[in-house]
């Protein structure tokens, strides 16, 4: 554990991974964003990013306690939890949290993910202790590991919420797969992205592409700048790569958005923010 917070982005890309020579440089991973303190690791969602964040953790002889928070339980944000080490690992202490009002039973939804038939092990037969904690019910707030964690729901089906993480005057806001075009107007989320530090937005779609997904739950590069204008943020990371976005693509929806906020850039697999 290194003796700074550090904040990693393991994976940006939505709805499937992908590979290729024309996605090499952001990389084709899903979502999975990490912070770490020296008092444990702090992981938002389990997709393909994870699984190489399992292998690095695994070369540590001693784990640090881990918890993982998901926004949503999309299939590109869970589907490389039963491919996380540490779970396998004995004496590992894992923690799986999520919003306690959603509709479904959350635990019961990862439970029936890694289990047969689906996978060959279920979670009763791993070797981490592995705990299912809901997020508390009230306030939106919590701290763990020495960060302050707040949350706020976002537009996307089925439920989702974005992630504010603060720590040594430093913050991190986490708004992936949300339809950010649909809510400009929404100033209880402005307000919650303000004087962030790092914003992480879900970028999607183009302008002239969410003309045809308007509900589909995703936004698009102009309204992440414009909200990171308002909001007054340090730097804007885009985010949720479409899977069919080569990486020459992306570099173009980001020289779009720096024409609006010029601190933007486009979140790739392996960044340290």
């Amino acid at each position: 554990m290194e003796n700074e917070p550090t904040f990693t982005i393991h994976g940006a890309r939505g709805t499937m991974a992908v590979s290729g020579r024309t996605f090499n440089r952001y990389g084709g991973a899903t979502t999975c964003f990490s912070l770490a303190t020296r008092q444990g690791i702090l992981i938002v969602d389990a997709g393909t990013g994870i699984i190489a964040l399992g292998d690095q953790l695994m070369r540590q002889s001693d784990l640090p306690p881990i918890t993982i928070m998901f926004t949503h339980f999309h299939l590109d944000h869970v589907i490389g939890l039963p491919l996380f080490k540490p779970l396998y690992r004995r004496g590992a202490s894992i923690t799986l949290m999520a919003d306690p009002h959603r509709k479904e039973n959350w635990p019961d939804c990862l439970r029936t993910l890694v289990a047969p038939p689906f996978w060959p092990l279920d979670l009763r037969h791993f070797g981490a202790a592995i705990r299912f904690r809901p997020l508390p019910r009230r306030n939106r707030r919590m701290r763990a590991y020495g960060v302050e964690i707040a949350w706020h729901p976002l537009r996307h089906p089925q439920q989702c919420q974005a992630y504010r993480f603060s720590i040594q005057k430093r913050s991190f806001v986490i708004a992936t797969d949300h339809e950010l075009d649909a809510d400009v107007a929404d100033g209880a989320f402005t307000d919650f992205c303000r004087g962030a530090s790092v914003l992480i937005a879900d970028a999607q779609y183009t302008p002239a592409e969410y003309a045809a997904r308007r509900g589909w739950g995703h936004g698009t590069w102009a309204a992440c700048a414009r909200l990171a204008a308002t909001a007054g943020v340090g730097k804007l990371i885009l985010t949720h790569h479409d899977r069919r976005r080569t990486d020459m693509q992306i570099d173009r929806l980001v020289r779009q958005a720096r024409r609006i906020f010029p601190a933007t850039r486009a979140a790739r697999s392996g960044m340290r923010v």
